[in-house]
């Protein structure tokens, strides 16, 4: 009996180690949440339109909640569309979407304040972006000319963003509770019992590594496989939208070379969003998958982008839509792709002998 009794007593210690442990990792977020003052906000316009992204907190730790917050203002007689994530499988570059908020308010002077809050959940510590958001304006109002009732486009800033590990002191703060537990309950089991334990915990320690190690390579195919899924379907709604004129040539360019940046650092594991091109070439030629060939079809790529953003190159309609298909090209070439199995060739010699 007291043998069963100490053993139940140890399985509480574990028990309540794995739950205090999962209450620091799991934690979720309230959408009813305020920004705090060290809140990052980047503002956006064009024309009457005014777009501010604003996430919090600017330093996360893994598995705090980190939030988002979208506000639109338009004044009357204008109309905007800026589409809305819900909460389940969807996600916002490589963050989950666990919760959402979303609010639309009209002025008295018939003004517009749209309004959405998400809740985001980051897999894993390192450098993050949180990726430009796409709104479309129509401006109904006179006077405007030839753009009264053209949607037009406006692309909000990335925001990066540094997620840090889970601190240690919050770990074992966490667990010092349940170890006074044990100690009081048990009162000083003899050193069999420490020894039976600290065997038990090794164990436990040693199988619960094996399964993280197995379930972040099981996630980290997932969002390689999922970055070329990401990357096919942001291209194809960019080439819908048509070839950009010579007034949005720019924002047309940075949302392609984000996309394709945005691919890599999900295929690759690259951890580079405040990089420049050259800065961002040097990370990916890092990479052992990137093979010389693909790294000349990026160099190409990224200058002819930069060309149109930096130096005012306005390509026309067969340019910008051959540097999109180029693009595709790359993404195509080096997604992720299942592994043959190599015994097939040999099998089918020996049946043929």
């Amino acid at each position: 009996m007291r043998t069963l009794y100490h053993s139940a007593h140890f399985a509480l210690l574990v028990l309540a180690v794995a739950c205090s442990h999962s209450s620091i990792l799991d934690q979720t977020g309230d959408t009813k949440a305020e920004p705090t003052k060290d809140a990052i906000a980047k503002t956006t316009e064009n024309g009457p339109v005014k777009a501010t992204v604003t996430v919090w907190p600017p330093k996360p730790s893994l598995g705090d909640p980190i939030y988002l917050r979208l506000d639109v203002d338009a004044p009357a007689g204008v109309s905007i569309d800026a589409p809305f994530q819900e909460a389940g499988d969807q996600r916002m570059g490589r963050f989950q979407v666990t919760g959402f908020q979303r609010d639309t308010q009209h002025k008295p002077d018939g003004g517009l304040h749209e309004r959405q809050t998400y809740t985001l959940d980051a897999p894993t510590s390192g450098k993050f972006r949180v990726p430009p958001l796409r709104l479309e304006m129509v401006d109904a109002r006179p006077g405007q000319g030839s753009e009264v009732g053209k949607a037009q486009e406006l692309l909000t800033e990335e925001v990066p963003l540094d997620v840090a590990p889970v601190k240690a002191e919050a770990i074992a703060a966490e667990l010092k509770p349940a170890t006074g537990t044990l100690d009081e309950n048990v009162g000083g089991p003899p050193w069999m019992w420490i020894l039976l334990g600290g065997g038990l915990l090794i164990i436990v320690g040693t199988g619960s590594v094996l399964a993280w190690r197995v379930l972040g390579t099981k996630r980290r195919i997932a969002e390689q496989r999922s970055a070329y899924e990401d990357a096919i379907a942001a291209l194809t709604s960019l080439k819908k939208r048509g070839a950009p004129g010579a007034d949005d040539a720019d924002r047309w360019f940075v949302e392609l070379s984000a996309i394709v940046r945005t691919y890599l650092e999900h295929r690759y594991n690259i951890r580079a969003p405040e990089l420049t091109t050259e800065e961002f070439l040097q990370e990916a030629a890092r990479a052992r998958e990137v093979t010389a060939e693909h790294r000349a079809q990026l160099t190409a790529f990224l200058e002819r982008c930069d060309r149109v953003k930096f130096a005012g190159y306005r390509p026309d309609e067969t340019e910008s839509l051959a540097t999109l298909d180029a693009a595709r090209a790359f993404v195509e070439d080096t997604r992720l792709r299942e592994a043959q199995p190599e015994a097939s060739t040999s099998t089918a010699t020996t049946e043929a002998a």
